[in-house]
C-alpha cells in the first residue's frame, strides 16, 4: 500500500492539506536505468575552469579545453586529462624523456615514416630513403658511384652521377668511364657541372699522359680535397717512384720504367728467366 505523507495547515478555521516535496535516491532506489530516450543528459559538472580540488573518481567537463581533451579526472586528488591521454610516458633506451598527451613522430636522415590510422589503431610503418641509404641491391647495380662521361674532349671531361652530387668532398669515391681517349697534359672532370677539377695520377700532382686515359674503361678516381686522383693509372710501375721489388715468378712480364735525373737517360726493364730458369730484370733500354 502506498502511502502518502500529508500535512493539515489550519488556517482560520479551515484545514488545507499540503503534499511534502517527495526525493528519489538513484543510487539505492533505482533499477536498470536507461537515459537513452531522455531529451539530453548532463553526467558531468562543468565549468570554464578546473576546480581548486576535487575527490578521487571525481570528472569534470573544462568548457575551455580543446574538444578531445575536455574530460578531466582525478584519481589521486589531482586533476588529470582523460580525453588527451595525459599520461603517457615517452623512453628512450629506458631513459624518461618526458609525459606528454602528443605524441610527435619525425624522420631522421634515411628513415621515412608512414602513419595511418587502421580504425582500431594507430599504425607506424618505417623505411629507408633509398636516395640517402645505401642498400644492396644499389650497391649491387653499381649506379651508385657511376659517373660515365659524354661529349667530353680529350683533355675537359664531364660525367653524370644517378644521383646529382651536390658537393665535392674529400676522400669521396667515383667510378668513372671517359667517352673519348684522353689527349694527356692538364686534363679536368666536372661532376654534375659542379665546376672542372684537375685529374690527375696517383702522386696527385703528375698529369696523365696520352695513353693513361682510354674510352670505354672503368677508372676508380678520388677526389683528394682539391683534384681527381686515378687509383689505378695505366701507367707503368716505376713511373712514381716505386720500390722496384725482386724478379721472380709473381712478377714475371711485368715491365718497370725508371725515368732518369737531367742528363741521365731513363731505363725500361722487364722480369724475365732466360734459359737456365734465372729470373732477373732484363735491361730493354
Amino acid at each position: 500500500m502506498f502511502r502518502s505523507s500529508v500535512r493539515l495547515i489550519w488556517v482560520a478555521g479551515w484545514s488545507i492539506p499540503l503534499l511534502a516535496q517527495t526525493q528519489i535516491d538513484l543510487r539505492t532506489q533505482s533499477k536498470a536505468v536507461d537515459f537513452h530516450a531522455a531529451p539530453y543528459t548532463k553526467p558531468l559538472k562543468s565549468g570554464s575552469s578546473l576546480p581548486l580540488t576535487c575527490t578521487q573518481g571525481e570528472l569534470f567537463f573544462l568548457l575551455t579545453a580543446s574538444p578531445g581533451t575536455n574530460v578531466y579526472g582525478c584519481p589521486n586528488g589531482g586533476w588529470v586529462s582523460e580525453g588527451g591521454g595525459g599520461v603517457t610516458t615517452i623512453k628512450n633506451t629506458g631513459t624518461t624523456v618526458g609525459t606528454r598527451s602528443i605524441l610527435d613522430l619525425s624522420s631522421g636522415p634515411g628513415v621515412l615514416l608512414a602513419t595511418s590510422d587502421t580504425g582500431q589503431s594507430i599504425l607506424i610503418q618505417s623505411s629507408l630513403d633509398t636516395a640517402v641509404v645505401q642498400t644492396r641491391s644499389s650497391e649491387q647495380s653499381g649506379v651508385s658511384l657511376l659517373c660515365p662521361s659524354a661529349g667530353g674532349s680529350g683533355t675537359s671531361f664531364t660525367c653524370f652521377l644517378s644521383s646529382t652530387l651536390s658537393a665535392y668532398t674529400n676522400g669521396m669515391v667515383l667510378h668513372w668511364q671517359p667517352d673519348v681517349n684522353g689527349a694527356g697534359g692538364a686534363t679536368t672532370l666536372n661532376v654534375d657541372t659542379l665546376g672542372p677539377v684537375g685529374l690527375k695520377l696517383a702522386d696527385g700532382i703528375t698529369d696523365p699522359g696520352p695513353g693513361d686515359v682510354t674510352a670505354g674503361r672503368l677508372y676508380e678516381i678520388w677526389h683528394d680535397g682539391t683534384n681527381f686522383r686515378l687509383l689505378n693509372p695505366g701507367v707503368l710501375p716505376g713511373v712514381l717512384g716505386e720500390t722496384q721489388p725482386a724478379c721472380g715468378a709473381t712478377v714475371r712480364g711485368r715491365p718497370w720504367f725508371v725515368a732518369g735525373a737531367l742528363g741521365v737517360k731513363d731505363t725500361l726493364s722487364v722480369c724475365a728467366k732466360d734459359a737456365s730458369n734465372t729470373y732477373a730484370w732484363r735491361t730493354l733500354y
